[in-house]
């Protein structure tokens, strides 16, 4: 492959990686989910959700159901 393909390439890939953060992926606040209200409302739920949206895995410990919290963990990780 020619070197120059090789960077257009590249390029490409990381202009897709930049718009798909900036542009294309969901904002969480935009979803209604937030640290601060799942803090508020504290449900299994809510933590649950966050985690799959932002893929943190870190808010499946907050989940007190274990049967939950294991199914979150299992899709995050």
């Amino acid at each position: 492959m020619n070197p120059k393909n090789i960077v257009v390439l590249i390029a490409f890939v990381l202009t897709i990686a930049v718009m798909y953060y900036i542009v294309i992926r969901p904002d969480i606040s935009d979803l209604g989910i937030s640290i601060q209200k799942c803090s508020a409302i504290n449900t299994d739920d809510c933590w649950h959700s966050l985690a799959h949206q932002t893929l943190n895995a870190t808010y499946c410990y907050k989940i007190n159901d274990s049967e939950l919290k294991e199914h979150c963990l299992e899709h995050i990780q």
